[in-house]
């Protein structure tokens, strides 16, 4: 667990860097140019050194966590705690982070948090993907992203199963989330985005309430299912 919870962080924090280093539009910058103050701009180049940073908290802290916590315990506390600080989990879980007692435990929940952290973010690419406006570098990129997104579903990307069409709040669904913990039952809490060829689900899950929003694809339609041995969910 700890050692995909590092893989997850390292995504979700080269990301966050990532977004913060991609080269202003000649709008935004004529905007940050001719603001009032020099606020924005500074906020702007305060959100880039605030990545970089996070970046080499977690590198140091992933060198030197046998140092600072020796025993497992410790450790697996101080993973889970320093990943919902770096990663800005929302606040609702890191209380119950506070409040387990069952560091395993602690550590699901954070995966959970991460995957799901990192599944928006794709969501996010893709539509930023499809954006046409402004100019320059960037949009040149979308431009050629949102063909080859094109070029994917005229050849066959997979769709999403018939079933898919009848989610809605309320609706029982499965997810896999891992090898850990296999098939998850919850409840959609939210009516379905739809973004594309996929959906955005926000599930609440049964065995601790956590709440994540997730996408629903068809290259992962096989992480989804109707739940087993209930009825009445669909048609």
């Amino acid at each position: 667990l700890v050692k995909e919870i590092f893989q997850a962080l390292d995504e979700i924090l080269k990301a966050q860097a990532e977004a913060t280093a991609t080269p202003l539009s000649p709008l935004e910058m004529d905007i940050l140019e001719n603001a009032p103050s020099s606020a924005p701009m500074a906020r702007a180049i305060q959100r880039r050194f605030d990545a970089e940073e996070r970046i080499a908290v977690f590198q140091t802290f992933a060198s030197s966590l046998l140092d600072i916590a020796p025993d497992e315990r410790d450790r697996t506390f101080a993973v889970a705690m320093m990943a919902g600080e770096l990663a800005n989990l929302p606040s609702d879980l890191r209380a119950r982070m506070l409040a387990t007692t069952d560091g395993a435990a602690r550590l699901r929940a954070v995966l959970r948090g991460l995957s799901s952290a990192l599944s928006m973010d794709s969501a996010r690419r893709m539509t930023r993907s499809l954006s046409l406006g402004g100019g320059g570098e960037t949009d040149a990129r979308s431009l050629r992203e949102a063909e080859d997104s094109r070029k994917e579903l005229r050849v066959g990307t997979p769709k999403l199963p018939p079933w898919a069409d009848q989610i809605r709040k309320g609706i029982r669904v499965e997810y896999y989330w891992n090898e850990d913990e296999e098939w998850c039952l919850g409840t959609v809490a939210e009516d379905p985005v739809k973004i594309m060829d996929e959906i955005i689900l926000t599930v609440k899950f049964d065995d601790d309430g956590s709440v994540h929003k997730l996408p629903f694809r068809g290259d992962e339609k096989a992480r989804w299912r109707p739940p087993m041995g209930e009825s009445g969910a669909f048609d």
